[in-house]
């Protein structure tokens, strides 16, 4: 009977482990370590951050195929990259909710990407609730602060990419022209069926060349500049 009860209060941390709006850790080392040199990051260079990038592994590639265009553009400004490869909603207001984001930071502008590893376990009205919920955790904790809210990037095909453009018709909705401002990249990386410009995609389609890195840099630095003031 214990064992019965044990395996159901398993399936059910299971099920309720994928709720966006519901702060959740990852279970893997290199995620903790991951976090926790982040966390160690806001503590040490508290003074010097004045961007935060918050996301995903698309986010994370501003370390990888992406690293020319981050250190000409984003390093010289103070920037730090809290991307983490695979997280979804859940996961980031978890790691800001769990010391990396603080009362000791004061960046002026974070950069806000996340929403696409949700796709497939989460419909769109609940992906969108767990990235609304994140606005509203940054708003709270580091109220001076700016946020450049991103759309989610098209991918894969047209019926993933027709998912991304629903959560984004909802959370377009945050832009309030000040504080929180939204920024849709679609049309630069998409042109309409399966017509992606291949070019800014690795061969997944989902993730980013150094092409499509640059290509980001290049749409978003208007009203970023703007933001950073």
């Amino acid at each position: 009977m214990k064992f019965v009860a044990v395996i159901f209060a398993a399936t059910l941390g299971v099920a309720f482990a994928a709720i966006p709006w519901e702060p959740e850790p990852r279970g893997d080392q290199w995620w903790v370590d991951r976090h926790n040199g982040f966390v160690q990051n806001s503590q040490i260079n508290n003074g010097s951050m004045n961007v935060l990038f918050y996301g995903d592994s698309i986010t994370e590639g501003w370390g990888g195929e992406g690293r020319p265009t981050y250190d000409q553009y984003y390093d010289p400004l103070g920037t730090a990259n809290y991307g983490i490869g695979g997280d979804r909603t859940e996961h980031v207001l978890w790691r800001i909710r769990n010391g990396e984001v603080t009362s000791n930071i004061n960046p002026k502008v974070c950069v806000l990407k996340i929403g696409t590893n949700n796709i497939g376990t989460n419909n769109e009205a609940d992906i969108a609730r767990g990235v609304d919920v994140i606005l509203n955790d940054l708003r709270e904790r580091l109220p001076n602060m700016k946020i450049l809210l991103l759309g989610v990037l098209p991918r894969n095909n047209e019926d993933l990419t027709r998912i991304t453009s629903n959560i984004n018709d909802i959370i377009k909705n945050r832009d309030d022209g000040r504080n929180i401002r939204y920024l849709d990249m679609k049309n630069h990386f998409y042109y309409g069926g399966n017509n992606f410009a291949t070019e800014l995609y690795t061969s997944d389609l989902l993730h980013l060349s150094a092409a499509g890195y640059r290509k980001w840099a290049e749409v978003m630095d208007p009203l970023f500049r703007e933001m950073l003031g």
